[in-house]
């Protein structure tokens, strides 16, 4: 058996402990001292002004190279269809593009062996609009050039990160007040903060399916962006002085 030299073993106990210190130190820290765990919240509230779309389009036949042909053709008259309304290349980004082979199944659901009896190709394309107003009219748009698969719209600010500070530095100060309260019930005073753990909450996407339904029904769809709430939570362990 190979023997490890006295000085890397020594090398990797030293770093060993290190990791170990590091792993434990807030939960030692803690154990020495009475503490008061707080969790803060911070909500802001914001109109959307950009839109994000997801829809893409999927082609289907036996042999693969008229499937990718009809996809491009499709997936070139969405593109134009959505540049003509004035919508920036550099706000269309193609997100995924498969091709799967679809195989023949049995009466169990088994798939049969052999050849691929179809081949699926599928293009998916995400847009960002900057005008919220015309979401309805877009989707519209897009469905009657061709799109046959819709993944949503979500509706979001330019402002996002500011929002996000926005909502950290609220959470943190409801922390703090809690605390304080907490302290000042107890006849405490607060000391060091010894641990911080903090989140935030994406905006929730608007629901699709009512869009994508009253568009392929040739009725333009009306959406309406309402308004966005950015959250933040704030967990915060406090020393407590006696």
């Amino acid at each position: 058996m190979m023997k490890i030299p006295a000085i890397l073993l020594a090398m990797f106990l030293v770093l060993a402990g290190v990791g170990c210190a590091r792993a434990t130190g807030y939960q030692s820290l803690e154990a020495g001292v009475p503490t008061i765990s707080v969790q803060g919240t911070g909500k802001v509230e914001a109109e959307p002004d950009e839109a994000i779309v997801r829809f893409g389009v999927m082609s289907e036949d036996k042999y693969l190279a008229k499937a990718y042909k009809l996809n491009t053709e499709s997936m070139n008259s969405v593109i134009s269809a959505i540049k003509s309304m004035g919508i920036d290349s550099k706000d269309i980004k193609t997100s995924s593009y498969t091709v799967t082979p679809v195989y023949e199944r049995d009466e169990k659901g088994w798939q049969v062996p052999g050849k691929p009896a179809t081949f699926r190709v599928q293009q998916q394309l995400t847009i960002k609009l900057r005008d919220t107003s015309g979401a309805g009219e877009v989707i519209d748009r897009i469905i009657a050039s061709g799109t046959n698969v819709f993944n949503g719209i979500q509706f979001t600010s330019s402002k996002l990160e500011d929002l996000r500070t926005q909502a950290k530095v609220k959470a943190a100060k409801d922390a703090r007040e809690k605390a304080g309260l907490l302290a000042k019930s107890l006849d405490v005073k607060l000391g060091r903060v010894l641990r911080i753990n903090a989140s935030i909450s994406q905006p929730y996407p608007v629901r699709n399916q009512v869009a994508f339904e009253a568009a392929a029904a040739r009725s333009v769809p009306r959406i309406e962006a309402g308004s966005m709430e950015v959250t933040s939570t704030c967990n915060v362990v406090y020393e407590v002085l006696q």
